[in-house]
């Protein structure tokens, strides 16, 4: 039996969003290039056939199938960005011949607008040409929906993850897609729904568990009592909201206060988080990271090229305290067992001195370990975030798949007395498992502008988890 389609005009006529009964997109996990002891493949499931489903390959990067007329891509969903785009079959550099490109040829829904597109970035650049064309997300519709086609891409290293593009679920003051030209797909999308309902909510799958990604409604099995979702305010970037960002009072480590830096930002009473499901990890200041690492001893290390790590049997009751309510990390997002190198694991928290647009990212690490729901409004969006991680099982569960603690004087795998510890504020990254790509966003070609701005930053981070090759995209 065919859907039952509602057409609904959006967004002063821009263009229509066609959808079903359904309110759950598909999501998928995949990998960047894994290391080479790792062999990548789908551990995740679609939700079920309408849905948008939520796949994760080895915890790399969530991706978001969809469709651009009649063509079937990937893209990276990335609430820290707010472009839609895509790599056209123009470009024939290296970063584009081996994904799926859009080809103009093959849709008759294409509308030209002439206008260029064009990103900068530290490590490479993307450019091309804005378009209008019917994009499909499980059985949402939206016709003549504005995005970029991209024909040119340098250092962005797109095959890694097999993704052709980037879906941006951010604010529109962060998009580099004029205004004028056309809405966001997350403006498209939500303007379906009564002012009450325009929201997303989403829980990050661990392994090969099932995710969820909805859009006007809460998945009832994963919010049985919605009461319990703590909301906060968004915090503005002077008179703009730019990225889904909550005040981060401090941590706690095994049950105790861990007090972190003031913040850098101007004006602001705490350090602030921004919340993005396009970076893999908690990314901190160096001195508070250091910090943090420094009471374990011989069970943690900072490792030149892979950063900080922690042993593999190391279990670390670590919580962050957002808008006041404690959420509690899995011990296995904070000792990250991907890559790991005899006995040694990733750190889930890396320091990172120059995330723009706060003081901390709050990466795939913590949003694992949350029910995030993002309520869109102009006048003062929020997020709720329900804790889904009951510490005591998440210990066992640690436990019963890593075994028991390794002593601080014991030795893991390899002799590490060659390690040495990276210098204060050195985010180079470049690693052997690659966490997240380096890159600033400069919309509209202007140059991204700093701290101490009175607007604030318009860098952001987006990716995931990649190997050799990928570094820390600098930004947000």
């Amino acid at each position: 039996m065919y859907p039952r389609w509602r057409i609904l005009r959006v967004l002063a006529g821009l263009a229509e969003l066609s959808i079903v009964s359904t309110q759950e997109l598909p999501l998928l996990r995949v990998p960047g290039r894994a290391p080479r002891r790792l062999v990548p493949g789908r551990v995740g499931q679609a939700l079920s056939n309408n849905n948008i489903a939520l796949e994760n390959i080895q915890q790399y990067t969530y991706v978001l199938p969809a469709t651009i007329g009649r063509q079937y891509f990937e893209f990276i969903w990335d609430t820290g960005s707010s472009d839609l785009w895509v790599v056209d079959t123009s470009c024939q550099q290296g970063d584009c011949t081996s994904v799926p490109r859009y080809s103009q040829q093959l849709s008759d829904t294409l509308i030209s607008t002439e206008q260029p597109f064009k990103l900068s970035y530290l490590t490479g650049n993307v450019e091309g040409e804005v378009i209008h064309d019917t994009v499909r997300l499980g059985e949402y519709q939206v016709q003549s929906q504005a995005l970029a086609t991209v024909y040119q891409v340098a250092d962005l290293d797109l095959a890694s993850t097999a993704t052709s593009g980037i879906a941006g679920f951010c604010f529109p003051a962060s998009a580099a897609i004029p205004a004028t030209v056309g809405p966001t797909l997350l403006e498209n999308l939500l303007s379906a729904f009564p002012p009450d309902q325009q929201f997303f909510a989403f829980l990050l799958p661990r392994d090969g568990s099932t995710g969820s990604l909805t859009l006007g409604t809460l998945d009832p099995t994963l919010a049985p009592d919605p009461t319990l979702i703590n909301y906060s305010p968004v915090i503005r970037t002077g008179s703009e909201y730019d990225y889904w960002k909550l005040p981060l009072q401090h941590l706690t480590v095994d049950g105790q206060p861990f007090p972190i830096s003031p913040s850098r930002v101007p004006g602001a009473a705490t350090p602030i988080c921004v919340l993005d499901t396009g970076t893999t990890l908690i990314l901190g200041p160096t001195e508070d990271v250091k910090a943090f690492y420094a009471p374990f001893g011989a069970a943690a290390r900072n490792d030149p090229v892979n950063g900080y790590q922690i042993r593999c049997t190391r279990a670390v009751p670590v919580a962050l305290i957002l808008g006041g309510h404690e959420y509690p990390l899995h011990p296995a997002d904070v000792a990250w067992a991907e890559g790991a190198q005899d006995g040694w694991c990733t750190g889930g928290l890396q320091a990172n001195d120059n995330v723009n647009a706060g003081d901390w990212l709050c990466g795939d690490t913590f949003l694992r370990n949350v029910l995030a729901v993002h309520k869109y409004s102009t006048t003062q969006p929020s997020i709720g975030l329900l804790s889904v991680t009951n510490i005591t099982i998440a210990m066992q569960e640690f436990r019963a798949e890593r075994g028991e603690d390794v002593a601080d004087g014991d030795t893991v795998g390899q002799d590490d007395s060659d390690v040495a510890p990276m210098e204060d504020g050195n985010d180079g990254w470049d690693t052997t498992v690659g966490y997240v790509k380096r890159w600033e966003h400069h919309p509209n070609g202007k140059a991204a502008r700093m701290f101490g701005a009175a607007a604030g930053s318009l860098g952001f981070v987006v990716g995931g988890i990649t190997a050799a090759g990928w570094r820390f995209w600098r930004g947000v």
